[in-house]
């Protein structure tokens, strides 16, 4: 069980090479690192409370990755491919 957990996040996180992308490990930290904040407020005050602080730490988090993404979809266009 823990062998296909460990494979499945593999190959969640590599990209097509099997190379392992920082930015994607980092948006995934980030997204964790968010849903652990809300839950301990919706715990501690039993209210959801105001999403736009989540959302924009969530968005900046994965501006890198939209960065990096961006920026290989450019060398492709430049190469003419």
């Amino acid at each position: 069980m823990r062998e296909r957990i460990l494979k499945f996040l593999k190959s969640t996180f590599s990209e097509r090479d099997g190379s392992a992308s920082s930015t994607r490990v980092l948006a995934g930290s980030v997204v964790l690192s968010t849903l652990a904040w809300v839950t301990f407020l919706v715990i501690k005050n039993h209210a959801l409370p105001d999403l736009s602080g989540a959302s924009l730490f969530v968005g900046s988090g994965f501006s890198g990755y939209g960065v990096n993404r961006l920026s290989e979809v450019m060398k492709k266009d430049k190469d003419g491919q």
